[in-house]
């Protein structure tokens, strides 16, 4: 499968060759020319509109890193593959990578939870590298069985609980969830029956659909039968989530509709709202970074801006930078400085237990205006978030609540 290898120009240029791995002794090896942060992303597929959206990105989080002097005046670059959403595919990236790139293959950003579940049993020894990812599963939140993967934001379980006690201090008393037939998809289910029992709120239909293509007249007239006061939407990134709702409008029901964090881009509610009306006005979910254009106090997001209007000028990125672009942004900040640490205290950064205990030691961090709050790294998770709500009038998505822990 071919790769796509980002440098400053990004998905504007291409980029130089790197330079072979030298065959010393780890004491002897000489610090490479350059630092390679591999990753798999969707570009074709189901989740591909996320995928594109992220690759921009990467692009211009290395051009600022190496700006900066890149990880202790070594430079980093992107080898972005396509997975197609497919976690064999994403792991057969990986360990090819590995394979051509050895010990200058420092770190990986990951493309979905199935990806995340099928390289853990492989980070073992040498064939283990710190990684990121997509994905909030619930089950990456343990440092004992996934000891090299982390995340920037509330795993799905923590952003349901942050929605049902939502729920519950607005009064509602009953909720559904219709989640996607993925791994993500399926991930907070439980723990959602859960919690909401504890919370006395009712669990009225649990639907699963399609993650593409779902049976949106099936879905809703079940929907209807339940007439939920809430409705929680999980593990679906474009068609199928508004069209839930709009077809719950059709039918006239009164439920309100919540998501989780891949529910929550503006960029697919603008278009929504443009092409179909404003049936999405007081959409609500639980986000756990600020939205790019919210710049007051948040130097990071002012400079992604600055850079975006000459970078990817012309293209729909030169003013916003999608929630989902955030979230790479925000991850991989987490390991640039991770990455920073272990190379300031000598260490070889190809060794996964030197750049995972770094990440642990993120503690009290501000981060430069990704969240609203200094962030700790607990047990691989940032556990922060707020609810938001959407504007069908200014398409903006406006926070309805203060940053929670979750």
């Amino acid at each position: 499968m071919k790769h796509t290898s980002l440098t400053r120009r990004g998905l504007l240029g291409s980029a130089a060759a790197g330079a072979a791995t030298l065959a010393m002794p780890t004491v002897l090896r000489a610090q490479p020319s350059e630092y390679i942060i591999g990753a798999s992303l969707p570009l074709t597929g189901p989740f591909a509109t996320a995928g594109q959206l992220i690759a921009p990105a990467l692009s211009l989080f290395e051009s600022m890193v190496n700006g900066e002097g890149g990880i202790d005046g070594t430079n980093i670059r992107f080898v972005v593959e396509d997975s197609g959403y497919v976690p064999a595919n994403a792991l057969a990236n990986y360990q090819r990578l590995l394979a051509s790139e050895g010990s200058n293959l420092v770190a990986y950003y990951g493309d979905s939870t199935g990806f995340m579940q099928l390289v853990g049993p492989e980070l073992k020894g040498d064939q283990a590298r710190m990684m990121t990812s997509t994905s909030f599963a619930t089950e990456l939140a343990n440092p004992e069985t996934h000891p090299y993967q982390f995340m920037s934001g509330p795993t799905y379980a923590d952003q349901f609980d942050i929605l049902l006690q939502d729920i519950a201090a607005k009064g509602g008393k009953t909720v559904a969830f219709i989640h996607s037939n993925t791994e993500f998809g399926t991930d907070p289910i439980a723990h959602g029956q859960a919690r909401a029992a504890e919370l006395g709120i009712e669990v009225v239909l649990i639907e699963s659909t399609k993650a593409q293509g779902a049976d949106i007249p099936t879905h809703v007239t079940k929907l209807a039968q339940a007439n939920p006061d809430y409705c929680i939407l999980q593990g679906y990134v474009t068609g199928v989530w508004p069209q839930l709702i709009g077809g719950a409008r059709q039918f006239g029901l009164q439920t309100k509709f919540m998501g989780t964090f891949w529910g929550m881009e503006k960029l697919i509610a603008d278009r929504v709202t443009a092409e179909a009306g404003p049936f999405l006005e007081g959409y609500q979910g639980v986000m756990p970074y600020r939205y790019s254009y919210d710049m007051e106090d948040a130097p990071r997001l002012q400079q992604i801006s600055e850079i975006s209007k000459v970078a990817l000028a012309g293209t729909p990125l030169e003013n916003y930078m999608p929630t989902w672009g955030i979230q790479a942004f925000a991850s991989l900040e987490l390991l640039t400085i991770a990455l920073r640490r272990a190379a300031e205290a000598g260490k070889d950064l190809s060794v996964a237990d030197n750049v995972a205990e770094q990440v642990a030691g993120i503690q009290d961090v501000d981060l430069g205006g990704y969240y609203g709050t200094n962030i700790s790294m607990e047990n691989n998770k940032v556990g922060v978030g707020r609810v938001y709500e959407y504007s069908a009038e200014t398409n903006l998505f406006t926070p309805t609540s203060d940053w929670l822990t979750a």
